[in-house]
């Protein structure tokens, strides 16, 4: 064996020893077959070791056996315990230690696995399992023999297949178990699986040849061995030697089949060199001498598996330190986004405050527009709150001009009197809950955020019913509501009808400025949840963080909704003032195109001069601008429509720049700023240990992440060297 390949394999067992086939796939020759299946008499052969031969369950773990080429004689046995058990299993492991051993003859070889039987807290081979117990272990139990004599060699034995419970020793559960951990390894892409049948029965019977194809779907590494040809009946050796010789297609592997005649019951007490001497004579005589010689002994199957292993670690070594070197960089993925140990008072603290600060920056950049500053901002639009937030100032905007009016007012047109045709209101409509658009919609009808976020139910309801647009032409309405208010007063108009009509006008208000709010409520609600989620990278502490912050989120959003029920009460049931001159203005210009409308319906005579303007009758004039009951109706109306667009803007603005950017996104007390440093600083102890500290099942995870860590570490620096 060239020096580099040895080198290769011994580097392989040091990867072993660190149990990192449980992280890697690791090339390895791996034995597998039923209990009854001549296994262990195969292992005998190609080792020398007396691996027990009785007919119970022989073991119940897997067993590794190593030769390395040394000066020195020596045999080693240890056991390799599998990653994340509990610590009572590792401390009984490794009461087991590194055992040196002078010989290993049958007894001793009986003894080691008692003694590991033991140690794995499983029953000893041939005993019945406790209730407490487990049948079978993934600890690896590894017998090390070097000296001159030998060349590297490695080997992996796994515990027998078997169909049917052993009452007191194994259940239906264990075959199972058993059927998994052979699988494990045969699903390895670096190992040659050796699946060991006897020749005496149909092979296509073998539930390890049924194993060996879905595992090696291509059967380029699989060998099959087949033990027990001293029992085929006579006249059936043609299939065998058939089937090694492959001339037929069925259950061929590309690796083929070697036979191999071991030691039966009766001859358990000759010696080694006595076995392969029989072995010899049996395969000189027909029809046996007619196959390969290499195809035939434990000789041609040693030097078989010699080159295999060699072969299969040149190939799979860089891809080894590859997948290991990926392997540390997920790792440590995973530990960065556990994020820090969190055991003392002091690092939960700082935990916290370190993703308050992060949370700070995203929600400062969300509300300035800085979309390419953090990648959260491509991750779904419920971040990009500046333009979700005008989006829905917009909408209440165009809702409010549309749909806030209780009548709609009459406008003047050129031709004959004073238009009655009123604009038309557009219809109010809730949408359904399905409806996913970005439109308002009203609390009473968002299923949605009710389910999603429960603790925004009774934020989200509205005491108010959808208003109704009111019935009739306003004209009329006017005119009755004025009839209605005359008293003794001479020669005015009643103080307490114009803030009467304005309030009627616009009582919708408060109904659609209210469902603005509990909109941008709800998106601000879903950014602060998405951000802190973004942010913690830990979905418990995110929910514990969740539910003490939603304590101090829920009031500042009430804050919002009673200072709208303010800005409404002040604009609808308050003094009718403004100091807009536009007031004035809109005023004068309804009049004059009421006056106009009015002129041009009259009759008039042209003289004939192109210069001169149509002449009218000074009576006609007279009775047009005369006060009387219609002509102030109309002049109550042009007021009340000039004041209620002032008003309107106003309350737009209002709400829009106090309710919602004052209360909600700017202001000292906006739930976009309650999650801060002093948030943090103002928690207890007792209440930072309760949200940031570790729990038992992330120190678990931690701690084997940590110590999968080293391990792989171990196995680069390894291979490095």
């Amino acid at each position: 064996m060239l020096a580099e390949d040895r080198s290769r394999l011994q580097k392989i067992d040091e990867l072993y020893d660190l149990r990192l086939d449980e992280y890697v796939s690791l090339p390895q020759l791996v034995v597998v077959g039923d209990q009854s299946s001549g296994k262990s008499s195969v292992l005998e052969g190609l080792t020398g070791l007396p691996f027990p031969r009785d007919s119970g369950l022989c073991t119940r773990f897997p067993t590794q056996i190593v030769f390395k080429r040394s000066k020195v004689s020596n045999i080693d046995v240890s056991i390799m315990a599998a990653h994340d058990q509990d610590d009572l299993k590792v401390d009984a492991i490794s009461r087991f230690g590194k055992q040196e051993l002078n010989a290993l003859d049958e007894a001793t070889f009986s003894r080691i696995l008692a003694k590991a039987s033991e140690c794995m807290g499983i029953p000893l081979p041939g005993q019945n399992r406790h209730v407490y117990m487990e049948s079978f272990s993934h600890n690896i139990l590894k017998f090390e023999l070097s000296g001159p004599e030998y060349e590297h060699f490695s080997v992996v034995d796994l515990p027998g297949l078997f169909r049917k419970p052993t009452a007191g020793q194994t259940t239906k559960e264990d075959m199972q178990l058993v059927r998994q951990m052979v699988g494990r390894h045969l699903r390895n892409p670096r190992s040659i699986i050796l699946a060991v049948v006897p020749a005496n029965v149909d092979i296509a019977t073998q539930e390890i040849i049924q194993m060996a194809e879905d595992a090696d779907p291509k059967r380029q590494r699989t060998l099959g061995v087949l033990t027990k040809p001293d029992l085929v009946d006579k006249g059936a050796e043609d299939k065998i030697l058939e089937l090694v010789t492959n001339i037929g297609g069925k259950g061929r592997f590309e690796l083929g089949y070697t036979v191999v005649c071991n030691r039966s019951q009766s001859e358990l007490d000759i010696t080694f060199d006595e076995r392969n001497d029989k072995e010899v004579a049996f395969f000189a005589q027909d029809p046996w001498s007619w196959l390969p010689k290499e195809r035939a002994g434990i000789g041609a199957l040693k030097h078989r598996l010699d080159n295999l292993l060699v072969d299969i670690t040149r190939r799979s070594f860089q891809g080894v330190a590859i997948d290991i070197g990926k392997m540390i960089t997920d790792v440590e993925r995973k530990i960065v986004l556990m994020g820090p140990v969190r055991q003392t008072v002091h690092e939960q603290r700082n935990h916290l405050i370190h993703i308050a600060s992060k949370f700070r920056e995203i929600t400062t950049k969300a509300i300035d527009g800085y979309y390419s500053r953090d990648q959260c901002f491509e991750k779904g639009k419920v971040f990009r709150l500046a333009t979700i937030i005008m989006e829905l100032n917009h909408q209440f905007s165009e809702t409010i001009h549309k749909n806030g009016f209780t009548r709609a007012f009459c406008k003047a047109q050129s031709g004959s009197d004073l238009s009655r045709t009123p604009r038309t209101a557009a219809p109010i409509t809730p949408p359904t809950p399905d409806d996913d658009s970005d439109a308002l919609c009203y609390p009473q009808a968002s299923k949605k955020s009710n389910d999603e976020y429960p603790e925004l139910k009774h934020i989200m309801e509205i005491a108010e019913n959808i208003p109704k647009t009111g019935d009739g032409d306003i004209m009329r309405w006017i005119t009755v509501k004025y009839k209605q208010s005359k008293g003794f007063e001479i020669g005015t108009i009643n103080t307490s009808l114009m803030p009467s009509l304005f309030a009627e006008q616009s009582r919708a208000w408060n109904f659609h400025a209210y469902t603005y709010v509990t909109k941008v409520i709800y998106k601000i609600h879903c950014f602060n949840h998405e951000a802190l989620q973004y942010c913690c990278n830990d979905d418990v502490l995110c929910r514990r963080l969740w539910e003490r912050l939603i304590q101090s989120l829920l009031p500042s959003y009430q804050r919002a909704l009673e200072h709208v029920v303010f800005l409404t009460g002040i604009e609808r049931h308050g003094n009718l003032i403004t100091m807009n001159h536009y007031f004035a203005e809109n005023v004068r210009k309804s009049r004059e195109a009421r006056l106009k409308v009015r002129l041009e319906s009259l009759q008039s005579w042209s003289t004939g001069d192109e210069k001169r303007e149509p002449l009218l009758r000074l009576q006609d004039i007279w009775d047009v601008v005369a006060s009387n009951d219609d002509h102030t109706t109309q002049d109550l109306h042009d007021t009340l429509k000039s004041y209620y667009k002032v008003a309107r803007k106003r309350f737009v603005d209002a709400v829009c720049l106090q309710a919602v950017d004052h209360y909600l996104v700017s202001g000292e007390t906006s739930p976009l700023w309650i999650f801060s440093a002093l948030f943090i600083s103002n928690m207890s102890d007792a209440e930072l240990g309760q949200i940031a500290g570790d729990e038992d099942g992330t120190l678990k995870r931690r701690n084997v992440l940590e110590a999968e860590l080293v391990s792989l570490k171990a196995g680069a620096k390894i291979l490095e060297n």
